[in-house]
């Protein structure tokens, strides 16, 4: 029977350290939650302002004196096939330039008379397609780019 009691009494032990760890548990838990974590925010360093890039001027622009800003002249196939048949330079351009300042720029940089500008939005870049007069062939304004 004392061996049964010791077992006994050996259980209730093993039961009462279990119930202890879980309420000890539950206690550190309950406390976590309570206590409220303040985030520390990192301080906001002093930026140095950025210094300008140069800009990089054409060849024509050189001689005149004119940056070129907003226009970039494009080589390629149809680009060369345009100036060929129809009178038309195609450039690149930002994307905040409108129409009109583009024929302005054209007109200015290359002392040439423009008659239409379409403008293309592709591939998150745009394109315009100047038709020049045909008294202004765009044909002469290529090979001063070198172009052709």
């Amino acid at each position: 029977m004392a061996e049964k009691k010791e077992t006994k009494e050996k259980a209730v032990k093993k039961v009462e350290k279990k119930v202890d760890k879980k309420q000890a548990k539950t206690e550190k838990v309950k406390a976590a939650k309570e206590v409220k974590v303040q985030k520390v925010k990192p301080e906001k360093k002093m930026e140095k302002p950025k210094a300008e890039k140069p800009v990089k001027e054409n060849k024509v622009s050189a001689e005149k004196n004119i940056e070129m800003i907003h226009v970039k002249p494009m080589i390629t196939e149809k680009a060369v096939m345009l100036i060929e048949s129809q009178n038309v330079l195609t450039v690149e351009t930002t994307m905040n330039v409108r129409r009109d300042e583009i024929k302005r720029e054209i007109e200015e940089i290359f002392d040439v008379k423009v008659d239409d500008v379409r403008t293309l939005i592709r591939n998150g870049k745009k394109y315009a397609y100047v038709k020049l007069n045909p008294k202004n062939l765009a044909i002469d304004i290529a090979t001063k780019l070198g172009m052709i």
